[in-house]
């Protein structure tokens, strides 16, 4: 287990619901995928990278509702000397297996705040 934190501290983090609109693969990896991300009118569209593609198929990400952090501090991957920059973090849990994405028992909107 991890040091507790305080609820200011989990305050601060930017929880939301984001549609994936498209995934691509990253040439060069076997883990990346690109994922491009409507957070809403209040954030926007993003570009996510994220080490799924061991487990999702490409196909199967594009059109989902997904939970992400989108007040990270940009991340920069180097893939075969290309740079890509995520602007945020998918969440899943970790079955001891794979990553396993969140999903949701009802329709929400692109950028909704998870609590």
């Amino acid at each position: 287990m991890k040091p507790q934190i305080s609820i200011d501290e989990f305050n601060g983090l930017d929880l939301r619901v984001g549609e994936v609109q498209a995934v691509s693969e990253v040439p060069g990896s076997d883990t990346l995928v690109g994922m491009v991300v409507n957070f809403g009118h209040e954030i926007g569209i993003r570009a996510i990278y994220a080490g799924l593609r061991k487990w999702y198929p490409m196909a199967n990400l594009a059109g989902r509702k997904l939970a992400f952090v989108v007040n990270l501090a940009p991340k920069k991957f180097v893939v075969n000397g290309s740079e890509y920059i995520s602007e945020g973090m998918i969440l899943a849990a970790d079955n001891g297996e794979k990553a396993v994405l969140y999903t949701f028992d009802q329709d929400l909107p692109a950028g909704c705040v998870l609590r």
